[in-house]
């Protein structure tokens, strides 16, 4: 029997390997990028002032690395806590001094926000670090109950794909040779369908991660099959392997 095709819209990394792992082949094709927002000095001030506030709130990889990165000396003896969510965010800090505060059981904000008590935001002022394509659920949730200042350090673009590389992803999506695509963000899903817009483009199974983006692909048409019940990418991958495997 053939190896199930999975294409990955993400670049290479654990995700694939464990997929590959597991006897599936996979297809990378990162359709979307981060990079820091071209002036920072906003961003630099915040954090020359970071006593103001009582936490800050860190959602993505991204956003930490770029924390971490331009946090001066009176930044990193910051006294209150860093909200966190997911494993990788909260592995950025792993060689920091900073408080961090992460729920295991959480896999969105929303989740997250929910896992406290109304008491350890209530009446408090709060840095959420985040980047432009932020659902921004966090503030959104505490409009009533606490002061949450946002900054945005990084923004989201679209990779452009060379003429070979869409040629080959076309020609398999036109020949059925792709069993199962993978998506990780709204964005990546919105760049996928300006990109190959068709019936058998859309019709493929497919696997998403989080509610956000299981509900974009639906609306967008997706025959999305799998929801991973966590946000971990180990957890998505394992998920999907044996869901596969099980059905196959």
């Amino acid at each position: 029997m053939n190896k199930p095709v999975v294409l990955v819209i993400r670049q290479a990394d654990d995700f694939s390997s464990i997929l590959k792992q597991n006897g599936f082949e996979v297809l990378n094709l990162p359709l979307i990028s981060t990079e820091p927002v071209e002036d920072l000095n906003e961003f630099d001030e915040k954090l020359r002032t970071l006593k103001q506030y009582d936490g800050l709130f860190i959602t993505s990889p991204t956003a930490a690395e770029i924390f971490i990165r331009e946090a001066g000396d009176e930044a990193r003896r910051f006294p209150g806590k860093v909200y966190v969510l997911g494993d990788r965010t909260k592995f950025c800090f792993a060689n920091t001094n900073y408080k961090v505060v992460f729920s295991q059981r959480a896999n969105t904000a929303e989740e997250f926000i929910r896992s406290f008590k109304e008491e350890e935001f209530l009446g408090k002022k709060f840095l959420f670090v985040r980047g432009d394509k932020s659902m921004r659920t966090i503030s959104a949730l505490l409009q009533n109950s606490a002061v949450v200042d946002e900054i945005v350090v990084y923004r989201t673009i679209e990779n452009q794909l060379d003429n070979k590389t869409s040629r080959a992803i076309r020609e398999k999506l036109d020949r059925g040779e792709i069993d199962w695509i993978c998506f990780f963000s709204p964005s990546g899903i919105d760049n996928y369908i300006n990109l190959f817009i068709s019936e058998d483009a859309i019709a493929i199974k497919t696997a998403v991660i989080g509610d956000t983006t299981a509900k974009r692909a639906s609306e967008a048409g997706f025959n999305v099959q799998l929801i991973s019940p966590r946000a971990s990418a180990r957890d998505f991958a394992m998920a999907l392997a044996e869901h596969i495997t099980n059905i196959e």
